[in-house]
């Protein structure tokens, strides 16, 4: 046994896993990878990147790389037999609660993203082990007692403080830690392909056909032609236990002539599977020492698009609470807030979906008949109203995504109305950042806290020149923790700690009419909303969030 005590052992390296070790590397904390896989997947899989996602992958350095990979969707048009509805994703992902830098949803395909993850990784001095599994844990106290094998069968035992499991469905953490896996397998099965089609309709789009016989869509990839197709078929009897084969081209052709209202051709396919859909989660996302993210948590149909994504995001919520407890700077009642947030989201995720397939893809009378003729006349009528559309993309992109009832919320102060609560994403917003036109996510992009002051534009504003003073004590007294910022109305020139807002927009995108302030955490979500500004309640609500600041310390993390 290696006596030495592993910090952090991430088990799986696909997004999930990927992302929490890259925010606990740049949070200051070095995580041990391993992969049960011998070499990286080549192939597609999971392909959709969410705008969430990719404000995200800003805030981790990584953007660049992801838009150079990737292909824009800038539409998702949902097509009947005799309707066809057009949602442009940037026209409707406006107003204060959708606005983003990333305005359009993204395909990119699973290796690539691991690829960029696994090379900025790198860059942080941590590689991946890769052909090595998990076999078994115990955990005694505050360590956990780990069993790894590699792929000639050389065991090792190795103690951890933590462990996260991001090792997919089948995953042997949540198997080892006792954590059961409730749920249900549809009946159905899906079968997908990355493949040329020759069609009438323009490359670069998203492509959803309802029809009776099931669901048929086409996801536009980089390449001439080139889509990620799917659909769901029944399942026979003599096929139930049989062992896997994979889909042909012929079934695939069938699909697009069956569900296609004009002629469409398969031309190549370059990767096919066939696959069961499940809908499962666990009871809790935290056992002890032990975590669970992504689909080592919770799995579903992949209806909107948001299993990678929503992975991804529990990683991000997850290390840099990890990473705050592990350098002492937190309690470990931080840690409880990771199931508190998150598994609300996986069940609601779940029930969403389930509902959203029961429509698209079940077989029953009544779905068959909605989708032939029910839906066609609801789309026509619900769908083209703008308000309906922002509303659904806004929650399919996750840029809604919000933790009401989270522990780490709090609040001081009446008459809100439009402003962030807490819990809530933190708003994306035009500003002057040293006198050019940035963006208020710069301001928030790194490891800290952000406290953003706004002077407020009616009788009850504040003076920018006292609150700079108020920003220049919070960052004093947390340095390398906490970035305050002031939002002034009013031209402010030459103080590195003011932010322009002189057209009032920001102002307007967090409903400030009236001086207040805001603490947002290092995931970009509201933890904290105060008005009138209050200096001490400010510095008490950061007390009770890094109550280890003090004597620990945080230079160096900030960035």
């Amino acid at each position: 046994m290696d006596e030495r005590l592993t910090p952090v052992l991430v088990v799986g390296a696909g997004p999930t896993g990927l992302t929490v070790a890259h925010e606990l590397a740049r949070n200051g904390v070095a995580a041990r990878v391993i992969d049960r896989a011998p070499a990286p997947a080549t192939t597609s899989r999971a392909l959709v990147v969410m705008p969430r996602s990719l404000e995200i992958f800003d805030d981790m350095g990584v953007i660049e790389d992801a838009v150079a990979a990737g292909n824009s969707a800038a539409a998702f048009t949902v097509t009947f037999k005799n309707k066809k509805v057009r949602m442009d994703v940037a026209d409707l992902l406006t107003g204060p609660r959708d606005y983003t830098a990333y305005s359009g949803l993204r395909t990119l395909s699973q290796d690539d993203t691991e690829r960029m993850l696994t090379e900025s990784l790198a860059k942080q001095g941590v590689e991946i082990e890769r052909g090595l599994e998990l076999t078994d844990l115990t955990q005694d106290g505050d360590t956990v007692t780990v069993s790894l094998r590699d792929a000639e069968g050389s065991a090792e035992t190795v103690r951890c403080r933590w462990v996260v499991g991001c090792d997919g469905a089948h995953s042997a953490v949540r198997k080892a830690a006792g954590v059961p896996f409730a749920g249900s397998t549809y009946r159905d099965e899906f079968i997908m392909a990355d493949a040329m089609v020759d069609w009438e309709l323009p490359h670069g789009e998203l492509y959803a056909f309802p029809s009776p016989a099931g669901i048929f869509a086409a996801f536009s990839m980089p390449g001439d032609r080139r889509y990620r197709i799917f659909g769901n078929v029944p399942t026979s009897p003599e096929s139930q236990g049989a062992e896997y084969s994979e889909p042909t081209h012929e079934e695939f052709q069938a699909m697009l002539d069956e569900r296609v209202p004009y002629p469409a051709e398969v031309v190549e396919e370059y990767w096919v599977t066939r696959y069961r859909v499940h809908s499962r989660s666990v009871p809790r996302y935290r056992v002890g020492h032990v975590f669970l993210a992504g689909d080592a948590a919770h799995v579903h149909s992949p209806a909107g698009a948001q299993g990678m994504n929503t992975g991804i995001q529990d990683a991000y919520n997850l290390a840099w609470k990890l990473a705050l407890f592990e350098r002492g700077i937190a309690e470990e009642s931080l840690l409880d807030s990771y199931h508190a947030e998150r598994h609300p989201v996986g069940v609601r995720l779940l029930k969403t979906t389930d509902r959203l397939f029961s429509v698209i893809a079940g077989h029953n009378p009544v779905a068959r008949i909605a989708r032939g003729r029910v839906a066609p006349q609801i789309a026509g009528r619900v769908l083209t109203r703008r308000w309906v559309r922002r509303r659904l993309l806004g929650t399919l992109a996750q840029l809604r995504l919000r933790y009401p009832g989270s522990p780490l919320n709090s609040e001081d102060g009446t008459g809100w109305q439009e402003a962030p609560a807490p819990g809530d994403r933190a708003r994306e917003a035009d500003l002057l950042v040293d006198g050019e036109p940035g963006r208020l996510h710069d301001v928030l992009r790194g490891t800290h806290h952000t406290v953003l002051l706004f002077t407020g534009l009616d009788d009850h504003s504040r003076s920018p020149v006292e609150l700079c003073r108020v920003a220049e004590q919070l960052e004093r007294a947390y340095p390398g923790l906490v970035r305050a910022r002031v939002i002034s109305a009013e031209p402010l020139a030459g103080h590195p700690l003011a932010l322009g807002d002189t057209d009032r927009s920001a102002h307007r995108q967090y409903g400030m009419a009236s001086a207040g302030a805001f603490v947002v955490r290092p995931d970009g979500h509201v933890g904290y909303r105060g008005r009138p500004i209050d200096a001490g309640r400010l510095t008490a609500d950061l007390a009770a969030r890094l109550p280890g600041a003090s004597r620990t310390p945080a230079a160096g993390h900030a960035n």
